[in-house]
């Protein structure tokens, strides 16, 4: 009888509340089911000492080391290690998986290209793309995937028209679980928080994040309270501060909402949830009285449970953001049977069509420096004519949440995503391990140097990636591209994690422009092939005790 197909999936540790932790979860799930797969995660941000790992019923490969690990400090320096590229490499030698799958940013996934063992993988990868375009080296990397999965619509069709070459596979949209539904007596669970029944709660679930617009979403809230001039009406913040984006106290000042924006506490002494108005990022409990009631946020999270009882505290929904790789909030919200509203541009522009929600075209689009990415600029007066009429027929809201939520139930559920999933692992084979994992080694050294006699600056990129990097397939891609522009103008831009290139910190995190020439570009590439060198000697190992 053959082994079972091996499958890695490449994720945050799927018992975390993240959203690709959710989608890891119910994705694995489902996998771990069929007789014919073996099912394995490495999961970010654990160690091997989280009593979680004795709860998951397939193999856990926790990426974090312990503290005492002397590659702790790198670790923690590296953005990239915390996303895998710590482990990944032994991963692959100890699970010799078939296929690897990742459904994260670019940034988190890239170094899963660059693997020495790329050939002997499948690589399916769903990047999260959420505006348009996407930066030439994010398209690179998708077009050097074997296959390739989105969240949406928009993101399939972002991806398509920007490249050929993609191996484009399917939609493999994410689900709210059943955990999300509308609360059986909304009237006594209003009660049970502190909130009028006769009251209207506008609410979002959003982190509080740069490319969150709070700052739109707090002065259009004002506007609208200012032309219905209603004391019931109140906007409600699920989020957290300080966190990586705006000053939320100065944005209530700035346009009067102290009194008229609540929020969500969770007490870290006794765990009790409450809603407040803003009283700074931690006051007294009122259940246990203990100071240690704090906004909820990364550090401070609810369960789903929990997040339910928050979203069946709205009456209307809004996700007001510049864009979004698929905003499960919107879906977690529509299934508690509130309406929703969404900026309409990325992937939720895929959502609100599918459900039949109320989407905000943008105003304009501003194309952003850190990734070359367009964003949108949000039509506030827009916003606040759609808060206007939902507040003429608030009557009607609960009918509206339903027949969204019939709509989300109907094109969203986890079954159908993990059977996209399926389909596509199905066609995949297994290969023989004598032309994958126990191949013969390859240990290729590095030529000495660039002979002096090369002139042309292409030809001299050539010899690099020929007879130092020896990846002839890789001449004219993305890095043989940037080595020969930093080459060519002497210098290129660095900063402190070097291999995370575009995120929202980067304007911060650059250190500018270092110097760079035809000697450090032989070092980088020889590094690198001594890397690949090391890891192949590694792999020998594999191949001297015939291990498969």
């Amino acid at each position: 009888m053959g082994r079972r197909k091996r499958v890695l999936f490449c994720s945050e540790a799927s018992w975390l509340g993240t959203g690709y932790s959710v989608y890891t979860k119910e994705v694995l799930s489902r996998l771990n089911q069929i007789s014919d797969l073996e099912v394995a995660e490495l999961s970010c941000y654990v160690d091997k000492n989280n009593p979680k790992i004795q709860s998951v019923p397939w193999k856990v490969f926790p990426n974090k080391p312990l503290p005492d690990d002397p590659l702790f400090q790198a670790y923690n320096a590296n953005a990239s290690a915390q996303f895998g590229d710590h482990s990944f490499n032994n991963v692959l030698l100890s699970f010799q998986p078939d296929i690897v799958m990742d459904i994260r940013d670019w940034w988190m996934i890239e170094y899963q290209q660059r693997s020495p063992f790329r050939d002997f993988f499948h690589w399916a990868i769903m990047p999260t793309v959420d505006a348009k375009p996407q930066a030439s080296q994010w398209i690179n990397t998708y077009a050097s995937a074997d296959a390739v999965f989105t969240y949406s619509e928009f993101g399939r069709d972002v991806l398509l028209d920007q490249c050929d070459s993609i191996n484009y596979i399917d939609i493999a949209s994410p689900a709210a679980s059943n955990t999300f539904h509308p609360a059986p007596d909304k009237v006594s669970h209003r009660n049970k928080m502190g909130i009028s029944p006769d009251c209207i709660v506008v609410g979002t679930v959003m982190r509080n994040q740069k490319r969150k617009l709070y700052p739109d979403l707090f002065k259009s809230f004002r506007r609208f309270l200012d032309q219905i001039d209603d004391n019931s009406v109140f906007l409600y913040c699920h989020t957290y501060y300080p966190d990586v984006g705006w000053n939320i106290p100065e944005l209530l000042d700035e346009y009067g909402l102290a009194s008229r924006a609540l929020f969500t506490y969770k007490c870290k002494s006794c765990g009790a949830i409450s809603v407040d108005f803003f009283q700074d990022t931690v006051h007294a409990c009122p259940s246990c009285g203990n100071f240690a009631n704090t906004l909820t946020g990364v550090n401070n999270s609810v369960t789903e449970e929990e997040l339910a009882q928050v979203y069946n505290l709205f009456d209307i929904y809004v996700q007001y953001a510049n864009s979004e790789g698929f905003g499960m909030p919107q879906l977690e919200a529509v299934h508690c049977g509130v309406p929703l509203i969404s900026t309409y541009y990325s992937a939720m522009e895929s959502v609100v069509d599918n459900i039949g929600a109320i989407g905000i075209e943008p105003l304009a689009y501003y194309k952003e420096c850190e990734t070359g990415c367009n964003r949108a600029v949000p039509n506030n007066d827009k916003f606040v004519q759609e808060l206007v009429k939902l507040h003429q027929c608030r009557d009607r809201l609960p009918e509206l949440g339903g027949q969204m939520r019939d709509a989300a139930l109907r094109e969203y559920n986890w079954d159908k995503t993990a059977n996209a999933w399926l389909k596509h692992i199905n066609t995949v084979p297994i290969r023989d391990a004598r032309e994958t994992w126990l191949s013969p080694t390859k240990i290729i050294e590095p030529a000495p140097g660039i002979p002096e006699n090369i002139e042309s600056n292409v030809d001299r990129v050539d010899f690099l990636f020929n007879h130092v990097l020896c990846k002839p397939e890789w001449i004219g891609g993305y890095l043989w591209k940037k080595v020969l522009k930093d080459c060519t103008f002497g210098y290129r831009c660095e900063n402190v994690n070097k291999d995370f290139y575009f995120n929202e910190s980067h304007l911060q995190s650059t250190q500018g422009n270092q110097p760079f020439n035809w000697d450090g570009a032989y070092q980088e590439l020889k590094t690198f092939r001594n890397q690949i060198n090391d890891w192949e000697r590694a792999r020998a190992q594999l191949v001297q005790r015939g291990v498969v």
